[in-house]
C-alpha cells in the first residue's frame, strides 16, 4: 500500500489509541468536543481511565490495531511504542516528543540518530513528527491536538500543513471566518511530510483550497506532481515559505548565490507549479478564504464601491503594488451606473458612491448592480462596520445586504472587503454568508489576497523540475578553463588565450588590439583590480599589466567586444532540495547595485526566458531603446538552454556568466565562473 494511502487512514481514523497522560486527557477531550464517534483506547499500565475513558494497561490489550495512535511519552519510550505499535499494523501515529533530528546532540545523545532509529522502528507504518503537535480533522471530528484550539465541526474547507506546531495552533484561533477543515503538523517530517499531507488533501473532495506553511520541500519534484493534480481538480495552493536567509546561498563565491537565496528558488518552484506565494499569516488567511469562497478570480480586473474618496483613494494607491487592475467604466456601463444616481455623484473606478442612498436597501442595490453588470472579475466593497456592542451597525449590515442582492441578481463575484480587520460583524458576515460573498479583513491583506487569487486564475502548474543532488566538495575553475567548456558546448565567447606575465604582450599582438586583460585565480576580478577593458595599443596594456597585483602569475588576453547594448547575468546552479536554479539579471557593475533579476527551474522553454528577460526592468534596453537597436533575444534565449544544458549533463555546481555582452547581432559571454565537484 502507497505511502499517501496508509496517510489517509491516519488522518481520517475511527480507532484512536492514545500514550501518555495529560497530551492524552487534552486529545480526548478535543475529540469528544469536536463530535467524534469512533474508539478511544488510552493506554496506560496503571490508570484505569483517563478523562472518563477507560484505559488498557498495554498494546496487547488492545481489541484489534488502531488506525491511529497518539503518542506523548518521552522520545526513547516513542521509539519502542511506535516498533510495538508498527508489528500490530497500526494505521499511522503522531509522535508529540521532541529531541529528535531538531535538537542536533546534546549531553552526548545524537538527536539525529535517535530519528533515524525512529524511522527504523516505524517501517511502513507512517508517522507524523517527532516534535509534532499534531493534526485537526474538523470535517470528521478528529483533534489529535493536545491543546485548545479553534476549529468547528464543517462539511467542507480549506486544509492547512504547518511545520510549526504554535503557528498551527494560531491559525485555528484566527477571528476572521476562515472555514479551516484540515490543520496537520508535520514537525521533522520524518517518515511523513507535507507532500504526502497534500496527496490526502487533494483526493478529499471536501477540500476546497490548500495552504501551506512551510520552510522546505523534501521532494520537489513530487510535490509539482501533486499540484498538477490539484490543478485538474480546480484545487489551489497557496504558500508562506519561512526561512528565507540569503545566508542560505550554496555558494559565496558567485554573484548568483548572492542574489539567489532559498526564497528565489522557491519562488521559481512555486511559480512552476502554479502555487501562489504569501508573506503573513494573515495573507495566507485571507487568500485562503477569498479560494474558499469560490475558487481562484477569472482575472485580474476589479470595481472598487465605497462612500468615501479617501477610500477610493486608498484602495487604487496600495493597489498599484499588484498585478490587480481598477479600469474606467465603458461608456454603456458608465450610462447604467449614473443612471441609478443624482448628478452630484461623479461615476469611477475606484467609485465613490456617496451615502446620498445611506441605509436605503433597494437604492443601493440598485447602484451595485448596475456596477455589477459589468466585465470585471470581482466587485469591492469597503465597508468598515462598528464592531462594538453599544454601536449601532444596522445601516452597514443593509450595505452588505445590498451588495449580497446585487451579486443574486448578476450572478457575479462580490467581495466586502473592511479596512481595518477588527470592524467587521456578525451581523455583516451573516449578510455576506447569506449571499456567498466572503468578508476580507483589512484592506492590505485583501489586495494581496485579490492578487494572488487573480494570479492562480490565470497560471496552471507546468513539468516537474529537474531533480539535483547536493554538490560536496567542489573546485572552481578558472576562467580560461571555463571558456575552453563552454566554446565546446556552443556558447559564444571572446576569441583569447592564456599566458604568462611575461608572455602578455606577444599574445596581445597576435589577437589584436583592442584586447581585454584578466589576471586568472581570482572569483571577483573587478574588486580586485583583475581586469581591464578595451586596452587600445601595446602602450596602454603596459601601464595595465603593472597595475594589476602582483601575486597574479597567469593571464588570460581576449578580444574585446563592441556595439554593446545591454550587459545580462546570466547563471545556473544546483540548489538542493528545489532544483536547477536559472538566473537571469542586470549584469556587470550592476549586478547588486540594481538586483533586477528573475528567476527559474530547469528545463524551461525558450517562451518562458522570452517572458522573463521581459520582465527585467532593464529589458527597454534590450528592445531598443532611444534610437538604439535592439538586442539579438533569439540568441540571448539560445545561450540560456546551451548554459542550462552544459550545466545539467555535466552535473556542473554552478555556471555563472556576468557579463553577457549583448549586441544587435550576437551575445558573448565576456566573464566566466564554473564552479564543479571536488573528483
Amino acid at each position: 500500500m502507497v505511502v499517501e494511502q496508509l496517510l489517509s487512514r491516519t488522518l481520517n481514523p475511527r480507532s484512536i489509541a492514545l500514550f501518555g497522560t495529560g497530551p492524552a486527557q487534552s486529545v480526548i477531550e478535543q475529540c469528544l468536543r469536536l463530535g467524534f464517534t469512533g474508539e478511544l483506547w488510552p493506554v496506560h499500565p496503571t490508570r484505569s481511565e483517563i478523562a472518563g475513558v477507560k484505559c488498557f494497561g498495554s498494546i496487547n490489550d488492545l481489541p484489534r490495531a488502531p488506525d491511529v495512535a497518539f503518542i506523548a511519552v518521552n522520545r526513547n519510550a516513542t521509539i519502542d511504542v511506535v516498533a510495538q505499535l508498527s508489528k500490530l499494523g497500526t494505521g499511522g501515529a503522531v509522535c508529540y516528543a521532541s529531541g529528535f533530528a531538531e535538537s542536533g546532540t546534546q549531553s552526548g545523545i545524537d538527536g539525529r540518530l535517535l530519528q533515524e532509529t525512529l524511522i527504523v522502528a516505524a517501517a511502513q507504518m507512517p508517522i507524523l513528527g517527532p516534535n509534532c503537535y499534531g493534526y485537526i480533522n474538523a470535517l470528521d471530528g478528529i483533534a489529535l491536538w493536545p491543546d485548545q484550539h479553534g476549529c468547528k465541526s464543517l462539511t467542507k474547507g480549506v486544509a492547512i500543513v504547518s511545520q510549526s506546531g504554535n503557528v498551527g495552533l494560531n491559525l485555528t484561533l484566527q477571528h476572521r471566518d476562515l472555514n479551516l477543515a484540515y490543520l496537520v503538523t508535520v514537525g521533522n517530517q520524518a517518515a511523513c511530510g507535507v507532500e504526502d499531507c497534500l496527496e490526502v488533501f487533494v483526493e478529499d473532495s471536501r477540500v476546497t483550497a490548500i495552504g501551506l506553511f512551510i520552510e522546505a520541500i523534501v521532494d520537489p519534484v513530487r510535490f509539482a506532481k501533486i499540484a498538477v493534480r490539484a490543478n485538474k481538480r480546480n484545487l489551489r495552493i497557496v504558500a508562506l515559505q519561512t526561512g528565507r536567509s540569503e545566508a542560505g546561498a550554496l555558494i559565496a563565491t558567485s554573484h548568483t548565490a548572492s542574489l539567489a537565496g532559498r526564497r528565489s528558488a522557491y519562488q521559481a518552484l512555486f511559480e512552476r507549479a502554479g502555487v501562489a506565494m504569501v508573506d503573513t499569516p494573515a495573507e495566507l488567511i485571507e487568500t485562503l478564504k477569498l479560494l474558499d469562497q469560490d475558487g481562484a478570480l477569472t482575472g485580474n480586473k476589479l470595481v472598487s464601491l465605497s462612500c468615501s474618496g479617501g477610500e477610493a483613494s486608498l484602495v487604487a494607491d496600495l493597489s498599484e503594488k499588484t498585478s490587480l487592475r481598477f479600469e474606467q467604466f465603458e461608456k454603456q456601463h458608465h450610462e447604467r451606473i449614473s443612471s441609478t444616481l443624482t448628478e452630484l455623484v461623479t461615476v469611477g473606478n475606484p467609485f465613490d458612491y456617496h451615502t446620498f442612498m445611506w441605509g436605503d436597501r433597494t437604492a443601493t442595490a440598485k447602484t451595485f448592480t448596475a456596477v455589477m453588470s459589468g466585465p470585471q472579475d470581482a466587485t469591492l466593497l469597503i465597508l468598515d462596520t462598528p464592531p462594538r456592542a453599544d454601536q449601532n451597525s444596522q445601516t452597514w449590515v443593509t450595505a452588505a445586504q445590498s451588495l449580497g442582492d446585487a451579486v443574486t441578481a448578476t450572478k457575479s463575484r462580490g467581495v466586502i472587503v473592511a479596512t481595518l480587520p477588527e470592524c467587521v460583524t456578525t451581523e455583516v458576515r451573516i449578510a455576506a454568508q447569506a449571499a456567498n460573498v466572503v468578508v476580507l479583513q483589512g484592506l492590505h491583506e485583501a489586495l494581496v489576497a485579490l492578487d494572488a487569487a487573480a494570479w492562480l486564475g490565470t497560471n496552471t502548474s507546468q513539468e516537474p523540475p529537474a531533480p539535483v543532488d547536493t554538490a560536496h566538495k567542489t573546485r572552481l575553475l578558472d576562467e580560461a578553463d571555463a571558456k575552453s567548456l563552454l566554446r565546446k558546448s556552443g556558447v559564444n565567447v571572446p576569441q583569447g588565450r592564456k599566458c604568462v606575465r611575461n608572455e602578455v604582450l606577444t599574445t596581445a599582438n597576435e589577437i589584436g588590439y583592442p584586447i581585454t586583460l584578466k589576471g586568472l585565480g581570482l572569483a571577483h576580478k573587478s574588486e580586485s583590480g583583475a581586469v581591464q577593458v578595451g586596452i587600445k595599443d601595446k602602450h596602454q596594456l603596459t601601464l595595465a599589466l603593472d597595475a594589476m597585483p602582483n601575486t597574479l602569475t597567469e593571464f588570460l588576453i581576449e578580444e574585446t567586444v563592441i556595439d554593446v547594448i545591454a550587459e545580462i547575468l546570466v547563471g545556473v546552479r544546483r540548489d538542493p532540495p528545489v532544483g536547477w536554479l536559472i538566473t537571469l539579471g542586470a549584469g556587470g557593475i550592476y549586478t547588486e547595485l540594481w538586483q533586477d533579476t528573475q528567476f527559474l527551474l530547469a528545463p524551461t522553454t525558450e517562451s518562458q526566458i522570452h517572458q522573463a528577460l521581459k520582465k527585467l526592468r532593464i529589458a527597454p534596453l534590450l528592445t531598443g531603446f532611444r534610437g538604439k537597436p535592439p538586442a539579438n533575444l533569439n540568441a540571448l534565449v539560445d545561450l540560456v538552454q546551451s548554459v542550462v544544458k552544459l550545466a545539467m549533463i555535466n552535473n556542473l555546481v554552478e555556471i555563472e556568466l556576468n557579463p553577457v555582452l549583448v549586441t544587435p547581432n550576437t551575445v558573448v559571454a565576456v566573464d566566466a565562473l564554473v564552479i564543479a565537484e571536488q573528483q
